[in-house]
C-alpha cells in the first residue's frame, strides 16, 4: 500500500506543475457549463418541471455533472497503450507491485489534483452564476459521494479494459473516441436518460454506463425515492463486482500473451 500511496503523491506532485492547463481548462469547462446551463433554461422555458425535474434541478444536475467529468479523467487508457507499444510492459509485470495498481494510483493522484484545482473554482463560479447546488437532504448527499466511489470504479475499469486492447490493436485513437461519445451519451452525463423513451431508457439502465453519471446525480437532487436508490446502488455494486472479475480475467490473459509492439 505504501508503494501506491507514494505513486499517488508523486503524481499530484507532477501534475501541479502545469499551471496553464489547468487556467485553460477551467475556462473551456465554465464555458461547457454555461452553455449547457443555458441549454436546460430554453427548454424548460414556460414549462416548471419535465420527468418530474425542475429548472433548478437540472442546473444543478448540469453543474454537478461537469464537475465529475473533470474528476473521472481517466488516464489509464494511454498508459497501457504507451507501455505496449515501448516494449516495458514485460518488465512492468514482472515488478513486485501490481502495474494496474500503479496506474490506478496515478489516476488517483490526478483525481486530488483536479479536485483542488478544478472542482474547487468551477464549484464557486457555478455558484455564482447559477446559486449553490443544495442536495436534497444529508442523507441523499452521502449516498451521493458513496455512489460516485463507486461509479468511479467502474469507469476506471471500464477503461482499463479498453486499454487492454492494445495488446492487440496497433492503434487505439478510434476506439477511445467512440468509447467517449458513447459513454457521454449513455451515462446520463449530458442528457440524463429519464428524458429517453420509455423502452430504450429500461434498456440502458441495466448497462453499466447509467451507474457512472445519472445515478450519482439522480440521488444529489432527489430524483429518485429511497426505496429506487438503493435499489439501483445494489445494481452498480453487482456491475462494479462483475466488472472487477472480467478485469482480472482479462489482465491474466493479458499477462500470458504479451505482445510488445516497438520494443
Amino acid at each position: 500500500m505504501k508503494a501506491y500511496l507514494f505513486v499517488t503523491k508523486i503524481r499530484i506532485q507532477s501534475a501541479l506543475a502545469y499551471r496553464f492547463n489547468v487556467i485553460s481548462t477551467i475556462l473551456i469547462q465554465c464555458l461547457l457549463m454555461f452553455a449547457m446551463a443555458c441549454f436546460w433554461r430554453a427548454a424548460y422555458s414556460g414549462t416548471e418541471a419535465v420527468s418530474g425535474v425542475g429548472k433548478q434541478d437540472m442546473l444543478t444536475y448540469t453543474m454537478i455533472s461537469v464537475i465529475m467529468g473533470n474528476l473521472m479523467t481517466m488516464g489509464v487508457e494511454g498508459r497501457i497503450q504507451s507501455s505496449v507499444h515501448s516494449g516495458s510492459v514485460a518488465l512492468d509485470m514482472l515488478k513486485p507491485v501490481s502495474i494496474y495498481g500503479i496506474y490506478l494510483a496515478e489516476d488517483l493522484g490526478d483525481m486530488v489534483v483536479a479536485f483542488f484545482q478544478i472542482a474547487v473554482p468551477l464549484f464557486l463560479l457555478g455558484t455564482a452564476m447559477f446559486g449553490f447546488p443544495i442536495p436534497a437532504s444529508t442523507g441523499h448527499f452521502i449516498l451521493f459521494l458513496l455512489t460516485f466511489c463507486i461509479g468511479y470504479l467502474i469507469n476506471w475499469m471500464l477503461a482499463a479494459l479498453l486499454g487492454m486492447c492494445a495488446f492487440k490493436i496497433i492503434s487505439m485513437g478510434p476506439i477511445r473516441n467512440v468509447k467517449g461519445a458513447i459513454m457521454k451519451l449513455l451515462s446520463g452525463s449530458i442528457i440524463p436518460l429519464w428524458f429517453f423513451p420509455a423502452g430504450f431508457r429500461t434498456f440502458l439502465e441495466f448497462l453499466p454506463f447509467v451507474n457512472i453519471y445519472q445515478l450519482p446525480l439522480g440521488i444529489y437532487i432527489g430524483r429518485y425515492t429511497y426505496g429506487e436508490m438503493l435499489q439501483r446502488t445494489g445494481l452498480q455494486l453487482f456491475w462494479c463486482m462483475a466488472l472487477w472479475l472480467i478485469f482480472n480475467i482479462a489482465q491474466k490473459k493479458a499477462a500470458a500473451v504479451v505482445l510488445i509492439q516497438g520494443g
